[in-house]
């Protein structure tokens, strides 16, 4: 499995690619559901890969969104720990030229900046948060900026996602797509232009890699 010769540029999604938040992502969604009177099952089935302000607008409980969004922000970033980064795209992402790199999110800024010093990463030369964009994934505008902010064009990015919302996103961008099945099964997934393990990241970029570490 090889990535296109055109590709040039890697975007990263955070959540599922460089940290699992998913235990700290139920925990803090379980505890706003329960505290606000929703259904917790209805809110976790609804949450992944989409911004929090989306969420509470769904659930319309609060005269604030944006205030509320950041609550539950708060409690998710103070429950992510340093063995949540998920290793294959941690290392591949440490070892990509960062003038070459991006990270789009649907988390909010002051979550994503949380997360990459929680795992101990380079802040990225371009980093798209939930709070960047009108309208945030499956809508293609997080990276369609990000491929934007560095300079390149969306057919010379390689996105990395987790998540079925994050794969249509890239595709609706115009990227080269590459789902890693660390959150969803390769069938859920089948929209990307690549599936792989996670196990299998660090091999099909290694051609970016080896460039990288040539300039």
């Amino acid at each position: 499995m090889k990535l296109p010769s055109s590709v040039t540029t890697v975007l990263f999604d955070m959540d599922g690619v460089l940290i699992d938040s998913s235990l700290a992502v139920h925990a803090g969604y379980t505890q706003w559901a329960e505290e606000s009177g929703h259904d917790v099952d209805e809110v976790l089935a609804f949450v992944h890969g989409r911004r929090t302000i989306e969420v509470v607008n769904e659930f319309g409980s609060s005269d604030d969104p944006e205030a509320e969004a950041e609550r539950v922000e708060g409690t998710i970033a103070s429950r992510a720990l340093p063995e949540h980064q998920v290793r294959a795209g941690c290392e591949l992402y440490r070892s990509l030229n960062r003038d070459r790199v991006a990270v789009a999110t649907s988390a909010m800024r002051s979550t994503a900046f949380s997360n990459l010093e929680v795992l101990d990463l380079p802040e990225p030369r371009v980093l798209v948060s939930g709070d960047d964009v009108k309208s945030g994934k499956p809508a293609p505008d997080p990276y369609l900026l990000a491929a934007a902010q560095l300079g390149a064009e969306p057919e010379n990015c390689a996105v990395i996602e987790d998540a079925p919302a994050g794969v249509k996103a890239g595709k609706a961008a115009g990227c080269f797509v590459v789902a890693v099945t660390t959150t969803h099964e390769p069938d859920e997934l089948g929209e990307a232009d690549m599936v792989v393990g996670p196990e299998e990241l660090e091999r099909v970029f290694a051609g970016l890699v080896e460039q990288g570490a040539s300039e």
